[in-house]
């Protein structure tokens, strides 16, 4: 009885210490990101993140041997890609790729992380980030074939061009004003897209 009395505390024990860990290092990824995102990879530094997450260094340093560790941590966290919702009618589904194209610019990646990108600021880490803006665009470029072999919009839309057009229409706004309304990616359907009208009874093909 003592016996497994003492087994069941030990796996507690372990159990409270994976979760503890995995605290940890969720703490350590965010405060990366949030730093990266705003300011871009030049600024994550252990000294960075430990006064970010409260995380002491010697912590930091048990995980990962440098900053280079933690700012691919805090990337590959970022490099699964989104699935569209089911269920979306087609004018909605190009909409919320639309949408995902913003949340990947301003919040997966960041306006820092693209200021790196396009000033080849940290040559180790631009492959990265082009990937994950990629893996968003790559999303948003299925849904327009979709569209286009469901005949909502027209055949002759050249997609890689309609795609970079949506990732610059981001780029231009927040260049032009600084932020992006909430009312951008309805806009930008409008412009792109004319012949989209929304249908909520439509059903996905």
């Amino acid at each position: 009885m003592v016996g497994e009395t003492e087994t069941e505390s030990a796996a507690a024990t372990a159990r409270r210490a994976v979760k503890d860990r995995a605290g940890t290092d969720a703490r350590i990824v965010r405060a990366a990101l949030e730093i990266l995102r705003l300011h871009g990879p030049h600024r994550v530094t252990v000294e960075a993140v430990a006064a970010l997450s409260g995380v002491a260094k010697t912590t930091i340093y048990r995980r990962y041997a440098n900053r280079e560790e933690i700012l691919e941590a805090a990337l590959h966290s970022q490099m699964a890609s989104p699935c569209v919702p089911d269920g979306l009618c087609v004018y909605d589904r190009v909409k919320w790729t639309i949408e995902l194209i913003r949340r990947g610019l301003s919040s997966d990646v960041g306006m820092g992380s693209v200021g790196a990108l396009l000033t080849d600021q940290e040559p180790g880490f631009t492959e990265p980030i082009r990937e994950i803006i990629n893996a968003r665009s790559e999303v948003v470029a299925e849904v327009l074939r979709n569209a286009i072999d469901a005949g909502a919009i027209r055949d002759d839309l050249d997609v890689d061009t309609a795609v970079s057009m949506l990732v610059g229409a981001y780029l231009g706004a927040y260049l032009r004003h600084g932020e992006v309304g909430e009312s951008w990616a309805d806009e930008v359907v409008h412009i792109v897209c004319p012949e989209l009208e929304p249908d909520t009874t439509e059903q996905r093909p």
